[in-house]
């Protein structure tokens, strides 16, 4: 097994793992097939070879004990039985011997499928097959069927009995058999499945052996390895770099690790004996050091202070620059309000002659619905006058009508008397009379209802005529008004554009001074940058000299600690076995 060596330890392990996999998938694989074989086998056994044809063979036989009862009860019937009642029994007779021949050929077909069972396998008293029992029952069925006939009364009923007996018990033993082949298959299979599991048995303690062997060897391995690799560690832990690491030849991890501790060996001494040699030159330039840097500082502070005073009078004009810009920019502000203010009037000026004119339209339109409106006026002041004359045409008519009422009353009341002069005979003119009475009575009132609505219609007609007299005159001012307030429109158009020409002139003169304006800012912001460039200059170098002297400072502390620290590593260095 050398070379399992150079296999990584997860590939051993995996190893390990594999043939445990493959069983697990084998057993699977065994377990499903085993499992469809059996479900299978069973369907064949029990479902398309036991319970089909035994149910066929079942009903056959009930089909033949059925025609049997037919036989009997036409044979006991004898005479008194109708002719319709004895066909239907001859039919069930003959249909019931049919579907017994239908029934056990369509078993028999079935079972002719498996050979062995129907030609070898036998039963158990009587040791005949199922193809012996088939022809015995086809010969016993024959026999019944010829041995006596039912439509003309001639043969042996005492041998049909006998052969009816005889060819039943055929079907009979024929279920036996399929029921004894049904609990022969079921041992089988039960046989079947024990050899497997015995088999599968055989096969999982052999593969759990050789796993377990490889386990074995692989643990050994392993922890051979471990074991040095950890010596080795342990050496090292203790600042021990004085002994020669464990190498192995092995490719997998635990030989890179074994390589790695080696190499990590092997420069960890070579560190130590560096840092030996570099710590005392360290300790000579770090003295070397703190002297220049005391000599920098001295010289450090002497700059600072002039620096200082150089800066103090860069901030002092860099302020008087910025007060400069600060007016300049107020005044800025003054000249853009002002133009700013100057737009927002002639916005508004345009918007009110934009106003004016929509209302000098509005007054057009206004002046031309007034006259349409006196137009209508005028009209309607027409039709009230010719309503007022229909009135007055209707009152003739109903002055008409009131006369025609009261002649038709007289009319019918000479008719009255008449009719009462003539007695029998004149009944049926009283009546007519009657009813003509009543219908100009029915004419008076009528006459004066609408006497009284025309008075009240004339009545209306003169109070609309006073109302549209003064409707008349309202319009007439108010034609006279719109006409006024068209030509006042007209005039603050015109004031409108005398305004908007005066605030463009205004416009143009605050354009003027922005760009003057302008011009003094650039100048007063280019001194006062330059104020502060110098200013920001000086305080930089001020500051960059502070710092400087502060790393001075810093360096010359670094170089007390650095003194300290080789101190420390030589401590340190110390304490490593090495071979030097």
């Amino acid at each position: 097994m050398t070379f399992l060596k150079n296999w990584k330890v997860s590939m051993k392990l995996q190893l390990l793992m594999l043939p445990a996999v493959l069983l697990t998938l084998f057993i699977l694989f065994q377990f499903g097939y085993q499992s469809n074989l059996i479900s299978k086998t069973a369907k064949e056994t029990y479902y398309d070879k036991v319970y089909v044809n035994t149910a066929l063979i079942l009903n056959a036989d009930r089909d033949f004990y059925q025609a049997e009862i037919a036989e009997r009860t036409y044979l006991l019937s004898g005479e008194t039985m109708k002719e319709d009642s004895k066909e239907s029994l001859l039919a069930d007779y003959t249909e019931n011997y049919g579907q017994v021949l239908e029934r056990v050929d369509t078993a028999i077909a079935n079972l002719k499928k498996d050979p062995e069972l129907f030609m070898e396998f036998k039963h158990s008293a009587t040791q005949s097959t199922l193809s012996e029992q088939y022809e015995q029952f086809n010969d016993h069925f024959n026999e019944w069927l010829i041995a006596y006939d039912l439509k003309t009364g001639e043969g042996d009923l005492q041998a049909k009995d006998i052969s009816f007996e005889a060819a039943r018990e055929e079907l009979n033993v024929m279920t036996e058999l399929l029921d004894e082949y049904s609990v022969q298959a079921e041992e089988e299979i039960q046989h079947s499945v024990i050899v497997k599991i015995i088999t599968l048995s055989v096969i999982i303690l052999a593969v759990a052996i050789l796993i377990s062997l490889l386990a074995a060897y692989i643990v050994k391995y392993l922890r051979k390895n471990i074991e040095k690799l950890t010596l080795d560690m342990n050496a090292l832990a203790e600042n021990n770099l004085a002994f020669e690491p464990h190498i192995t030849n092995s490719k997998d991890e635990l030989g890179t690790l074994a390589t790695s501790i080696s190499t990590l060996i092997y420069s960890l001494r070579g560190i130590v004996i560096k840092l030996s040699q570099t710590s005392e030159q360290l300790a000579q330039s770090s003295s070397a050091m703190r002297n220049n840097s005391d000599e920098v500082t001295t010289s450090m502070n002497e700059i600072a202070k002039t620096v200082g005073e150089i800066a103090e009078g860069a901030s002092s004009q860099a302020e008087d620059a910025q007060r400069l810009v600060l007016e300049i920019a107020n005044l800025g502000d003054c000249v853009n309000k002002s133009s700013v203010s100057a737009k927002e009037l002639s916005a508004s000026s345009q918007k009110i002659k934009f106003a004016s004119q929509e209302g000098l339209n509005s007054v057009n339109q206004l002046e031309e619905i007034t006259l349409k409106n006196q137009s209508a006026f005028q009209s309607i002041f027409n039709i009230i006058d010719i309503t007022s004359e229909s009135a007055g045409k209707i009152g003739e008519a109903t002055a008409m009508i009131s006369d025609i009422a009261k002649r038709t009353k007289l009319l019918a009341l000479n008719a009255s008397i008449e009719a009462a002069s003539s007695g029998e005979a004149g009944k049926g003119f009283a009546v007519v009379a009657e009813e003509i009475r009543k219908l100009s009575e029915q004419s008076k009132n009528s006459t004066m209802v609408i006497d009284q609505m025309l008075s009240e219609l004339k009545l209306n007609i003169v109070t609309a005529s006073e109302q549209s007299s003064l409707v008349k005159n309202a319009v007439q001012l108010q034609t006279t008004s719109v006409g006024d307030t068209k030509d006042k429109y007209i005039a603050i158009v015109s004031a409108l554009d005398n305004i908007n020409r005066e605030i463009i002139t205004l416009d143009s003169v605050s354009i003027d001074m922005e760009l003057s304006r302008a011009n003094v800012a650039d100048i007063g912001s280019s001194v006062s940058a330059i104020s502060e460039e110098y200013a920001a200059s000086t305080q930089e170098t001020s500051a960059t000299t502070e710092e400087v002297l502060a790393a001075m400072t810093n360096i010359n502390q670094i170089g007390q600690e650095v003194d300290l620290l080789v101190i420390e590593l030589k401590e340190l260095i110390d304490k490593f076995k090495i071979n030097r």
